[in-house]
């Protein structure tokens, strides 16, 4: 195992390094005595929990769950457990240890046998099982989180004793006494509220005595009017906009103002929360850590999303909105390192936070920073959570992606889901004993896997990796030999985003789609699963275009996003970006560009060792399994879906749109010599990909015509307050006149919102505004009932249907 030589900690506002000594015995971290100080007793969802002197650690990348046992001599591994696919929580009551597993829809059920742990039940329970927690009758909750569902089982049989109606998508679950709190992932619309907009939904908390499943409360989380921080509408007015008249000004704070005015340069900015990943019941209040969502333009770094804890009181069933805290607004008043490239802690903001625990008397506070690969303490004061900025804030660095944390007496637990390790934090002295501790074998360097696991580390952090395109590390070693344990992000702070403040996860949880409508340059647009990017049967060669406008087509591409709106470096070289104080593009700090092959539809492979293996994970982003519904009803509407919309939703990535023009060099020779290309009469401004034709040597007697990519919908209105082109294109239509790009339907029953801008926000209200060509709406076709069944069902699991684009290429594939 390899060891960090510095690990580096801030207390009192002070960064110093620690050149610690590696405390073993018999190669194992070195724990305070005060491990065995009690811990907080509530129930909640975790995948790191303790029982006595046993730790359990769950290892999602390699579907086990690890044994611990802890003693003042360090963690010993006792055993590791293969259980589901895709493991995610794990409770633990007497010898017995409850582990759902989200890929394979169950619980398993761990015990101890002649001092060895095996599996001795997996329990089916309902799609997708996120958060578990037992309650003091023993029963074990289970969070089904595409279902909306929540399974009871009862711990002595082993058996599903109910199945509780929730609604929504519940993720953690929190357990006081005899009442169950359970989070929805995602924010919803506030009553009269509207996407895109900062204050436009709110957070959902169901909770339900465990002896009155029936009698729901549904808890609300307000957006917070003001999260400590301006945005610059300047663009957005027309007394200031620098060059012509925006479309609008819906996101105007005052049309009367004139240039230069506070009201305009310094607007402060709501946040709603979102993702919320995680529940932790303490002294009677709910703390609910999550990833708040600023969506309103401009969409810029320190305006997009926030590290939020809300706070509901377990009694009165009611939010603490005088509790709710923004730890960014807290940590923006550190002071800047002298570098921001320089391997230290300080002024790291809190990207994903999406993990909570605290000591028994519910004084301290530990929360996870996933991206930052930090816990910070925070402290109760005056009911809220602080984390003693400006001069006493302590961060304590941990494995890479940390996920999940316990705490006993002054020692804390932390789950590293990329290194498959377990971080052992001293309380005390605010820094980690040893290095992590290994709880499962990560892949070999050089294989696939390692690979795709290096690339889920890219798209987690918020700091950095070597892209090696800059000779890095310094004994010239190539990003796919490094062991994961090995890269150390924070070497490469300020790659991914400025100060750590995002990832590329912060809208893409689990690769997928935050249920957010953004509003871009380009308009409203809801952000996009990358599950339906590279097709799952095809290969990887077959691509979406992305984007709703087709204005790229490969992770690489996204490097720009680094750079132009999280205001990092990037991951292909190209000197830094500046810290822009402001709301607009990242200042370059130098004339040295990035790979200068990266553009929007360059090349997707060969730009960088770093955003080639995270192209490697986004092509294994899993779609999420969906409730099957009646067989019957589903296999009639695949019939119905067949005959009227599979030749734009079919094919193998549920969308005719894919990449197989000449410019692409993924594109396989055969299809090449086909001379498909883009017409560049038909673009608009040479970025939007409008329509592909073929084109040179086409097969004899084969009249390949023209494909169209961009399709006209009928839901969108150009009038539409928020179609804004107030930055893309000043007085000019939304982007939205010449089509949108044909999004993926693979599990489209997650996806919601739908449409560009988010204007449906069920199916049903698909089915009711989405016009045929023939007129009329979906819900008018014969079958539409069974229609929307098996459009509900659609997931990784369903055969597909030829699409346009298939149709399309098809001719070219057998070509001499």
């Amino acid at each position: 195992m390899k060891r960090l030589t510095h690990c580096q900690s801030v207390r009192f506002g002070v960064p110093f390094f620690a050149s610690l000594v590696w405390l073993t015995t018999l190669g194992l971290a070195a724990i305070p005595a005060s491990v065995s100080a009690d811990s907080n007793d509530s129930s909640r969802s975790t995948n790191i929990a303790l029982s006595g002197n046993l730790l359990f650690n769950v290892n999602v990348e390699a579907n086990s769950v690890t044994v611990f046992s802890v003693g003042s001599g360090g963690l010993k591994k006792l055993n590791e457990v293969p259980v589901g696919r895709e493991p995610f929580c794990v409770a633990v009551k007497g010898n017995r240890a409850f582990v759902t597993n989200a890929a394979s829809g169950t619980v398993s059920v761990i015990a101890s046998a002649g001092g060895n742990f095996k599996v001795i039940e997996e329990i089916g329970v309902g799609t997708e099982p996120r958060g578990c927690a037992l309650a003091p009758n023993g029963n074990l909750y289970v969070a089904n989180h595409t279902e909306g569902t929540v399974s009871v089982i009862n711990t002595s049989s082993l058996k599903v004793a109910d199945t509780i109606e929730v609604g929504g998508n519940p993720f953690a679950i929190a357990i006081d006494k005899n009442r169950v709190f359970v989070t929805d992932f995602f924010a919803r619309l506030i009553p009269d509220g509207q996407e895109g907009f900062d204050d436009g939904k709110q957070g959902i908390v169901r909770s339900f005595p465990v002896n009155h499943p029936d009698a729901i409360t549904e808890i609300t989380l307000s957006p917070l009017a003001d999260s400590g921080f301006t945005a610059d509408r300047s663009n957005f007015c027309n007394n200031t906009r620098v060059a012509g008249p925006p479309v609008n000004q819906t996101f105007c704070p005052d049309v009367n103002a004139g240039p230069g005015d506070p009201v305009i340069t310094q607007d402060p900015q709501a946040v709603h929360p979102n993702q919320l990943n995680a529940a932790l019941i303490c002294d009677g209040k709910l703390y609910l850590p999550n990833i708040g969502a600023q969506p309103e333009p401009p969409v810029f770094f320190n305006v997009n999303v926030q590290a939020l804890v809300h706070v509901v009181d377990t009694k009165a069933l009611s939010e603490l909105a005088g509790s709710t805290v923004n730890l960014n607004a807290q940590i923006k008043t550190e002071p800047e390192p002298a570098d921001r490239f320089a391997a230290s802690l300080q002024r790291l903001f809190g990207n994903d936070i999406v993990a909570i625990d605290a000591d028994k008397k519910c004084e301290n506070f530990f929360i996870v920073s996933r991206g930052g690969n930090y816990v910070i303490k925070a402290r109760l004061v005056a009911g809220k959570l602080d984390i003693g900025a400006p001069d006493n804030v302590v961060r304590i660095q941990t494995g890479n992606i940390p996920s999940g944390i316990v705490v006993r007496g002054k020692t804390a637990f932390v789950n590293n889901e990329v290194d498959m390790s377990v971080s052992v934090l001293d309380l005390n002295t605010g820094l980690p004993v040893g290095d992590p501790v290994a709880s499962s074998t990560p892949p070999e360097p050089g294989s696939f896997d390692h690979s795709r696991l290096v690339g889920k580390l890219v798209f987690f952090t918020a700091l950095g990796v070597p892209d090696n395109n800059e000779n890095e590390p310094a004994d010239g070693r190539p990003l796919r030999a490094i062991p994961i344990d090995e890269i150390i992000p924070l070497q490469f702070r300020g790659k991914q985003s400025s100060d750590a403040w995002s990832t590329c996860a912060s809208c893409h949880p689990a690769g997928l789609a935050d249920g957010v409508t953004w509003i871009f340059a380009d308009g409203p647009r809801q952000a996009i699963p990358l599950d339906g990017l590279y097709s799952k049967v095809n290969g990887a060669h077959d691509t979406r275009i992305n984007n709703w406008s087709a204005a790229r087509d490969s992770i690489t591409d996204f490097n720009a996003n680094s750079r132009n709106v999280q205001c990092g470096k990037g991951f292909a070289g190209g000197d830094p970006t500046g810290n822009a104080a402001g709301n607009g593009a990242c200042p370059s700090a130098g004339a040295n560009l990035p790979n200068p092959a990266i553009f929007d539809h360059g090349i997707s492979q060969g730009a960088s060792q770093a955003l080639d293996v995270e192209t490697t994970w986004g092509q294994t982003v899993r779609p999420f399994n969906m409730p099957q519904g009646d067989p019957a009803q589903v296999s009639a509407g695949a019939a119905v879906f067949e005959g009227n919309c599979a030749s734009g939703h079919g094919g193998a990535k549920w969308t005719k749109s894919q990449v197989f023009y000449l410019n692409n060099p993924a594109l396989t020779a055969p299809v090449a010599a086909g001379g498909l290309k883009r017409d560049p009469l038909l673009t608009n401004t040479g970025n939007e990909f409008v329509e592909y034709a073929g084109g040179g040597a086409s097969p004899a007697g084969v009249d390949t015509g023209t494909l169209k990519f961009l399709e006209i919908i009928s839901t969108f209105d150009p009038a539409n307050p928020i179609e804004i082109r107030g930055q893309g294109n000043p007085g000019g239509p939304p982007f939205g006149v010449l089509g949108f790009n044909v999004p993926s339907l693979l599990s489209v029953n997650y996806h919601a919102p739908y449409f560009h801008n988010g204007q449906a926000t069920t199916l049903e209200d698909v089915f009711a505004q989405h016009l045929l060509p023939g007129g009329g709406t979906i819900e008018d076709l014969a079958g539409a009932a069974a229609l929307l069944e098996f459009v509900k069902a659609i997931d990784g699991r369903t055969a597909t249907f030829e699409s346009d684009g298939d149709i399309f290429k098809d001719p070219f594939q057998n070509l001499p």
